[in-house]
């Protein structure tokens, strides 16, 4: 049997929408009738915002602080913060584990980006770039600098699990206490297909 996954989402670059996918892996996972924590590491406790908005009703998901013991069978779902130090990265990088790094299609975003990888792979630990996702997140498939992004993820050398594009329903979702697999799949469909790439990739081996 498959241990449980240990799922990190990092970028050392505010806003690029990490707490949000945390939160809708994590969903999509409780979806599946998998027990599931989300350890939320930053210090605007994002993710402990979310969960107390939570309806009852929905699937249960419980935030822990990063010092909090990990139950057993649990998926555990890392939200890490902006300006994450590389070395908290890789020390969460043992045994079942994949790493999600969602990246915005704007100059500032690619360049952060280029430098984290480069950090990663300068830091010392072994990386296997099959355990290591990048995403194209908030994309207007319109915009002029979606096809630098495009560029850039085609030569970095890791795979593309999913492009998610820019819609308002994560951002009414989540202030509602709930995810895209909350929410009716005829208001959603196109994200559930698109998130539902990523959630693919984790479970892919």
């Amino acid at each position: 049997m498959t241990p449980p996954k240990t799922v990190i989402v990092a970028n050392p670059k505010g806003g690029c929408g990490k707490s949000t996918i945390a939160i809708n892996i994590a969903c999509g996972y409780a979806s599946m009738g998998r027990d599931v924590v989300l350890i939320d590491h930053d210090v605007q406790q994002s993710s402990f915002d979310w969960v107390k908005a939570r309806p009852k009703k929905c699937a249960p998901i419980k935030v822990l602080k990063p010092s909090a013991e990990i139950p057993i069978d649990h998926c555990a779902i890392h939200d890490m913060p902006a300006a994450v130090k590389v070395g908290d990265i890789t020390a969460l990088m043992q045994g079942n584990y994949r790493l999600v790094i969602p990246i915005l299609p704007s100059p500032t975003d690619i360049k952060a980006g280029a430098r984290f990888l480069m950090s990663l792979e300068k830091s010392g630990h072994h990386i296997n770039k099959d355990l290591i996702t990048l995403i194209a997140n908030r994309v207007n498939a319109r915009a002029s600098y979606y096809r630098v992004l495009q560029a850039f993820l085609k030569n970095a050398g890791y795979p593309l699990a999913a492009t998610i594009r820019d819609t308002q329903n994560y951002v009414r979702s989540a202030d509602a206490g709930l995810s895209i697999f909350d929410l009716p799949a005829s208001r959603v469909g196109t994200d559930l297909t698109q998130f539902g790439e990523l959630m693919k990739w984790l479970e892919r081996f």
